[in-house]
């Protein structure tokens, strides 16, 4: 992984949690709000300020003359309408709209910004009368200010609040998740190991804990049965045998003889499958290159395929080497093989392409609706009950694949027939 994913590896972990983006979604509706509110206060108040100075100088011309041209200074002019020389051109237009605020490119009189009024003077002659308004749009300015200095304060710590939060909420959920992915994988003996009950991110770690406890108890006596019957039904089977043995040979003592045989089978197929699935972690597992597994194996069986009149060929594509437990891979196989013999076609192909390996044969093949069904214990589709078999066999491949966090992948063979691989996850 490059540097630049490394860096924000942490940065996509922590945007996954619910809690964080809760907190940004409510942060930005805040921060939405507050603007909006500062923005109509900050309007209102301007038109407050307005108003209230219109009303004084309404009152401040009806108590002069306009004649009296003392009355115009720095901080107050007050103007016939017909007398407006000497002040910008903009009091003019200002003044045929009945007054309103002048905003000036320069100083005049030390104001760029003046009030405009028309009115009537103490003698009820239409008068100009206005004031700079440099000291209130200042005022206005510093309240602005400090209202947009204080929201962003508040978002900031609202949102370093909500990040805080979010946070602390995604390492209890990743805690949660792990657990979950471990029991998913097959060790029911993981625990979040929460023993606080503050929230209900701990309800539900702790339920999540007695839940596993429970499932682990179950499974482990479920697996614990399966086994003890099909290791106490081997003595009676034994002796049956035995006694099957001692009786005069015959068609009958063959036939019985056979199928003790079977079930002796079936039950020693129960017992590794269910050694397999108590397995958890990699104890035992080596470096096994999967191309020299495949080559061993085609020296085993090759001159018991070519025996029932079938051939094997082999295919090996650039072979990876995976971590796995050799022995079981080698059962895993042999079980596939078992299968092609029984279901398969004329040609049986044994095949390690990149981190995948298995067998595929030219048969009739399965209907890919049946491939989840036919991977389960004791399942048997109707076309093969006319033949030998325990529906064992791929249940045992699948507890081999699970066993080794492999996928099980069972496809079509192009033009026909099964094609059955382990893929592998990487070394």
């Amino acid at each position: 992984m490059s540097l630049a994913g490394k860096l924000a590896a942490p940065v996509r972990w922590l945007l996954r949690s619910s809690a964080l983006r809760l907190t940004l979604l409510l942060s930005g509706l805040f921060a939405v709000g507050m603007a909006v509110a500062i923005v109509v206060a900050l309007t209102l108040g301007r038109d407050a300020v307005l108003q209230r100075v219109d009303t004084s100088l309404a009152g401040l011309a009806a108590a002069v003359e306009a004649d009296d041209l003392e009355r115009d200074t720095f901080s107050v002019i007050i103007r016939p309408v017909s007398a407006l020389s000497g002040l910008p051109k903009a009091f003019a237009r200002v003044a045929e709209r009945g007054g309103g605020t002048v905003s000036l490119d320069k100083d005049f009189r030390r104001s760029e910004s003046w009030r405009v009024l028309i009115t009537e003077d103490s003698e009820g002659k239409p008068v100009l009368i206005a004031v700079p308004l440099d000291d209130s749009l200042d005022a206005l300015e510093l309240l602005g200010n400090i209202l947009w200095t204080t929201a962003g304060i508040v978002v900031g710590v609202a949102l370093a609040i909500g990040l805080a939060a979010g946070y602390l909420a995604q390492r209890r959920l990743k805690r949660i998740n792990e657990t979950l992915g471990r029991l998913a994988d097959g060790d029911l003996k993981a625990r979040t190991g929460n023993r606080r009950s503050s929230d209900d991110l701990d309800d539900l770690a702790r339920r999540l804990d007695r839940t596993a406890g429970e499932l682990e108890r179950l499974v482990s006596q479920t697996r614990y049965l399966s086994a003890s019957i099909a290791h106490d039904l081997r003595t009676p089977l034994a002796r049956l045998r035995a006694r099957l043995e001692m009786m005069p040979d015959g068609e009958e003592r063959g036939a019985a003889l056979e199928e003790a045989e079977r079930l002796s089978g079936i039950f020693d197929t129960i017992m590794r499958i269910a050694r397999i699935e108590a397995g958890v972690g990699t104890d035992g597992f080596n470096k096994v290159a999967l191309g020299d597994l495949l080559q061993e194996v085609a020296g085993i069986y090759e001159a018991v395929i070519e025996d029932s009149g079938k051939h094997l060929d082999i295919s090996v594509e650039s072979p990876d080497t995976v971590l796995a437990d050799r022995q079981m891979l080698v059962q895993a196989l042999a079980n596939l093989i078992q299968n092609a013999l029984v279901h398969g076609g004329a040609r049986i192909t044994l095949f390690a392409q990149g981190n995948e390996i298995g067998v595929a044969d030219n048969g009739n093949g399965v209907d890919p609706a049946a491939f989840e069904e036919i991977v389960k214990p004791m399942v048997r589709l109707d076309a093969a009950r006319e033949s030998d078999g325990t529906g064992l066999g791929l249940a045992l491949v699948r507890a081999v694949a699970d066993r080794h966090d492999a996928k099980l992948l069972l496809t079509e063979n192009a033009p026909s027939g099964l094609r059955v691989a382990l893929k592998f996850t990487e070394l």
